[in-house]
């Protein structure tokens, strides 16, 4: 199935924090937006584990006491149930996840 990531649903989880996803029946892609360098991403956890990788923009990861500065085609793995939050350092932010598709609070199916 061929897509383009502009053309899938947009969600906003939070002021200027946008979300599009598309479902595999294994595997879920969410390209996610982060407009504003004041965007701060509260402290949270997935069910399962993740990767993050920057395609533009630059963010900071805090995983416990360790912080990790993502530039542009940089990334990140993460393991389940990992508590983690992150905040732009220069904005605007595109980025892809790629999980196990799972019930996740923060990206429920699109409307």
């Amino acid at each position: 199935m061929k897509f383009q990531l502009d053309s899938l649903f947009k969600k906003e989880l939070f002021k200027d924090v946008f979300v599009r996803l598309i479902n595999g029946s294994e595997i879920t892609l969410n390209f996610f937006e982060l407009r504003s360098d004041e965007v701060k991403i509260p402290l949270h956890d997935h069910p399962v584990e993740h990767l993050v990788i920057v395609l533009e923009g630059e963010i900071e990861f805090i995983v416990g006491e360790q912080k990790s500065l993502l530039k542009e085609r940089e990334g990140l793995f993460l393991q389940a149930k990992t508590k983690h939050t992150a905040r732009v350092l220069r904005s605007p932010v595109w980025a892809l996840e790629i999980y196990p598709k799972t019930e996740d609070k923060y990206y429920k199916e699109s409307e």
